[in-house]
Order: C-alpha cells, then structure tokens, then sequence
C-alpha cells in the first residue's frame, strides 16, 4: 500500500465489535463484518495510522515473541513445581533455586526418588560438585538433603515413581525454551547494531537504557511499541497509548471516584513499565535504592493507597520520564521534586514570535 501511495487504516477491533448491536438481529457472518467496518470507516471519525518503518516493526515482532516464550517458560516451570511437589517432596527446598543449573542435572539424572536412593553417594557429590563449582563439603552436604528427601517419599505410591519421564520432559522444556530466549535477545542485539536500524531510534534505545531499573531489553521493547515518538505531543497522549490514562464515570452530578485505568493501550508495553517500576522501588543486596526518589514517591503513596495503586502512579511518572527523556533527546538524570522546580524556574524559556 505505502509503494502505491495508499493510505492504511489500522481500526481497533473494540471499535468494530462496537457497531454489532446497531442492527437487533443476531448475525455473525463474513458479509456482515465487512459492512460493518465499511460503515465504520465511512461514517466514523476514523484516522490515518502510521505503519512504523521495517526494522521497528520486526524488533517489534522480536520483543513480542521474546515474552510469548517467556510465558510459556513460566508455565513450565510452575508444572515442574508441582510435579515435584508431589513426586518428590522436599526437593524444592534442597538448593536455591529449582531451576539453576545444578538442581536441574540432578533431576535429569535422578528423575525419581527411588532413582536417588539408589545413587552412588560419591558419584552425586562429585555431579554437584562439579556443576555448582563448590565444595565437595558443600556438595557432601546437598546429598545428605537429598537422601532425606528421597526416604520421605519412600511413602509415596510406588507407581508415582514411573513418572520420572514426566519430569524429563519438563526439564527438556525449559532448557529448550531457555535456549530460545537466549537467541532471540542475541537477535535483538543484532538487529539494533545493524546499518540498517534507525540511528534515532538506536539512540533512543542507548538513551532509555541509562533510566535507573531499565535494562536493554526493556528499553529495545518500549521502542518497538511506541514507534514514532514524534507522533506524541504531550505526556497525556503518551500516557494514553500505554493505557494508563484513568477512566471515566460522569453522569449528571454524579462523579465516579473509583475509576480504573483504561488500560487501552498496549499491553506489552504496561507489562514493561510494571516491570521497571518493581526495578526501580527496590534496594539491591547493600541496602542502595536503585531510584530513591521513585522509591519515596512510592512509600509516601503506600501510607493511604494499596500497594498496587501506588505502583500505578510510579509507572505513571515513569512514562513522564521516558517522554522528557525521548523529547529532550538528553540523559536521564536523577532529581528531587524541589530540585527539578529550581531548575525549571532557572530554566531560559524559548522566545516567542
């Protein structure tokens, strides 16, 4: 369409959805949703969308696919879990994470209780030992564990133990998803170093990824999702397309006190924003804040609002960040409230004509 000088129209499903009960009979066919988005374009007040260039809308298509497997490593993990919990009780407490590489290699070769009960102690420990890259004590140590948990399921169903192929396939799930992950944030990484990649949308990339509990893939993924950031002419525009823009309940006298946000917007995007948002309120293992003034905000907002709610108004003043940053083209910079104003009023103002 763009090499025939065509203009697109990207209409909102919601939007099309909307005109089925313009007509009281009840018909969903192909012909009647095609008069229906023709009615919509003619009649409605339906604006031109702006497709983004090539390389941002396949980074676009990377990021998304990138959280769909990320999804589904979530899923199989909490099915590992509960296999686990059942089949072999204990064993999510043995290491600190049942997921790292050394509690996996032992589940892959001793999938089964019985299968651990009946291991040789010194080949386990040197298997632990040599994946963890610790102690042979340390290793001696887990395997005391390990046995324990292997007598308390001793109780167990002697059929529960012909389920170890169960658990195989869940390990083989999660190293291939893993696996897959690790190569498409190579590929995102390859895609933004390219000639190809617009310079001002690699800066952007470089700019976001400066903002205190932003990483690389984050700042790559709120690139992809915003596109043409000159589109946006105020913050309240760029609060919107996320859709954290509250909505609205007015009729009359009344006004509704207890709105949501009209989480209209993309949710990928939401997604990325509650995750810099838990980034930026924490404190890392030495006590530091990663963000002290998001984190102040967020404790002064916690004293009379719930937890969430407060955490919606940190991801509100992230986007008034990213689009000060993205606008000013400029570092970001950590400021108090009190500081920010000084520079404001300090600030030399543009002429007017």
């Amino acid at each position: 369409m763009k090499s025939n000088d065509l203009k697109g129209f990207v209409v909102n499903p919601l939007c099309v959805h909307s005109t089925k009960n313009f007509d009281l009979r009840k018909v969903k066919n192909d012909n009647k949703d095609s008069e229906a988005i023709a009615r919509l374009a003619k009649y409605q007040d339906i604006k031109v969308s702006m497709i983004p260039e090539p390389q941002i809308l396949a980074l676009r298509m990377m990021t998304r696919e990138y959280y769909a497997v990320a999804d589904m490593l979530t899923e199989m993990k909490n099915r590992l879990c509960t296999d686990l919990y059942l089949l072999f009780p204990g064993f999510l407490g043995v290491f600190s994470g049942p997921f790292g590489k050394t509690a996996l290699s032992v589940l892959r070769s001793y999938p089964s209780p019985s299968a651990l009960r009946e291991a040789d102690t010194d080949d386990l420990t040197l298997l632990i030992s040599k994946t963890s890259r610790k102690s042979s004590e340390w290793a001696s140590n887990k395997v005391a564990l390990l046995r324990d948990c292997a007598q308390l399921a001793s109780s167990m169903p002697s059929e529960f133990s012909l389920l170890d192929t169960k658990i195989k396939f869940h390990i083989d799930g999660i190293e291939h998803m893993q696996a897959s992950l690790n190569g498409i944030e190579a590929q995102i990484h390859k895609m933004i170093d390219s000639k190809e990649f617009p310079v001002e949308a690699r800066r952007n990339v470089e700019l976001l990824d400066d903002i205190p509990g932003v990483g690389f893939l984050t700042a790559a993924t709120l690139i992809a999702e915003i596109g043409d950031f000159s589109l946006f002419k105020s913050p309240k525009a760029f609060t919107a397309f996320f859709g954290l823009d509250p909505s609205v309940n007015q009729s009359g006298k009344f006004n509704g006190d207890r709105n949501k946000i009209s989480k209209r917007g993309t949710r990928i995007g939401r997604r990325i924003l509650f995750t810099i948002a838990m980034a930026s309120i924490r404190t890392t293992r030495n006590g530091k804040e990663i963000n002290p003034v998001l984190r102040e905000f967020y404790t002064s907002k916690c004293v009379n609002k719930k937890k969430k709610v407060a955490l919606v108004a940190v991801m509100h003043k992230l986007l008034h960040y990213i689009f000060a940053v993205l606008r000013d083209q400029e570092p970001f910079v950590i400021k108090r409230p009190e500081d920010h104003q000084t520079w404001r009023a300090t600030k030399p103002q543009p002429a007017v004509a």
